[in-house]
């Protein structure tokens, strides 16, 4: 193995660094930032969103309770969703309603969901970011972490010309694939891509279908309604004209008419976290993008269906698990576990897309999970082990396999990124350790700041 030695050019601090501009980093960085640090977001590509902007990825699936009356997931997201429906951007949850084309008539649990524009998102985060004092850096990707003993000091990063070193107190890892804690030396688990890791999916836009003639088909029986189109699909496959390991199209409408966002493409036994499994991955993808819409010519309302942009990047459901100073677990989900640092709430499924075969990941046929109906989400699974000044947010969290499945989704990763964000800004503010901020405070702060903590109030009020 040889070794580079590089010239720090250039070198700057900030209280809180936020490693990652995807809807964790944003939020994580507005949360500081209005609560008063002084904070960095560093993100690899230009622009920020992460795979909800550059990915397509969407639509943000559940922040209420099941049965659609309750709001469990509020605090800067809801702010933002009603941001982007004044822009014509979103349709908020409460009006999305149960069984919808909207997640992609799914029953089970995918009630109030929101649809949006990637464009619009773009735009809403950077006013938000802006208006909150967070100082931003496009195209910057870093490398590695300077630390003393368990404590980071700083990161470096290549910012396109040369390479930079941000020194900070509290650093948060919103990089998706744990890369900060990596390099800090915590330890990280990931499943294996062979066997057990979830596949990778690159979505798709496309405009010009026709609703109606969709819905009409879709509504001929259950089975057509819940896996959209999976007749068609298998008799296709059984004359070896379906290559993809799908046994549906997984399509949730857009904000505008017309305009359906695709879930469908599989990409199995590749590694998000290996640049040449990803080359892979992305090749795959744009070539079931291109057999897909060759496809769709063959399915009532589709027929004429043209695509209007294909992900940047590929959508990934799961990479690196840090392990924490505690380990989410689906038996917390199921037993609805009562933690004192609760600093989110949840109600989506165990959401597992099989690493191999052709199975969806939340069945029709399911009428109900074994997760309760709300859970709680703790603050511990957000603070690696053996550092004393760094956190997480987004999938790379302290969590089984199990419980990532359920905990993934956007609006419970923006909830967990508020808190970070907010933990750190506290950190500054008193001088603590992230393992050390108080409880109460910090919850106080979340809930005077619109976040939900307990779903018995929420329902008593």
């Amino acid at each position: 193995m040889e070794t580079y030695t590089g010239k720090i050019t250039s070198a700057y601090r900030a209280d809180v660094v936020v490693c990652g501009g995807g809807c964790a980093g944003v939020m994580a960085a507005i949360a500081s930032a209005r609560n008063g640090a002084r904070t960095v977001l560093l993100e690899k590509t230009s622009c920020v969103g992460g795979t909800a902007a550059n990915g397509l990825v969407g639509p943000f699936m559940t922040c209420y309770d099941p049965k659609g009356e309750t709001q469990i997931i509020k605090g800067i997201f809801d702010e933002m969703v009603r941001r982007m429906e004044k822009k014509g951007g979103a349709i908020h949850p409460s009006r999305t309603g149960q069984v919808s084309s909207y997640g992609c008539y799914i029953r089970l649990r995918h009630n109030n969901l929101t649809p949006f524009h990637p464009e619009v998102l773009k735009m809403v985060m950077l006013e938000m970011l802006l208006e909150a004092g967070v100082r931003l850096h496009l195209g910057v990707t870093v490398l590695d972490v300077e630390k003393e003993g368990n404590r980071i000091h700083s990161v470096v990063a290549f910012d396109g010309n040369g390479l930079v070193k941000i020194g900070g107190e509290v650093f948060i890892d919103c990089t998706g694939d744990g890369y900060v804690s990596l390099k800090a030396g915590v330890p990280c688990e990931m499943e294996d891509e062979k066997t057990g890791l979830q596949p990778m999916t690159l979505f798709f836009w496309i405009y010009n279908a026709d609703d109606k003639r969709i819905e009409e088909y879709l509504s001929q029986d259950e089975e057509n309604r819940y896996l959209p189109y999976h007749k068609l699909i298998e008799e296709a496959r059984e004359k070896g004209k379906f290559p993809i390991n799908r046994n549906k199209i997984g399509l949730y409408h857009m904000p505008e008419e017309g305009q359906w966002r695709l879930n469908t493409t599989r990409i199995q036994g590749l590694s998000p976290v290996e640049e040449r499994s990803m080359t892979e991955a992305y090749i795959e993808g744009m070539r079931q993008v291109e057999f897909l819409m060759d496809f769709f010519k063959t399915l009532p309302g589709l027929e004429h269906a043209r695509i209007a942009q294909s992900g940047a990047c590929v959508g990934i459901r799961e990479s690196r698990r840090i392990r924490g100073h505690y380990i989410l677990t689906e038996r917390d989900l199921v037993e609805n576990t009562k933690f004192e640092d609760t600093i989110a709430l949840c109600s989506y499924p165990v959401d597992l897309h099989p690493s191999s075969g052709s199975a969806t990941g939340t069945s029709y046929k399911k009428e109900r999970t074994d997760v309760a109906d709300v859970y709680e989400i703790p603050y511990r699974i957000m603070l690696p082990q053996g550092t004393e000044n760094l956190m997480t947010a987004g999938r790379c969290v302290s969590a089984t396999h199990e419980a990532l499945g359920a905990i993934r989704i956007m609006p419970a990763v923006f909830a967990m990124a508020q808190a970070a964000g907010t933990a750190a800004a506290l950190c500054i503010k008193h001088g603590w350790k992230p393992e050390d901020v108080s409880l109460e405070l910090l919850q106080r702060t979340l809930r005077e700041q619109g976040q939900c903590l307990k779903y018995e109030t929420e329902v008593n009020r």
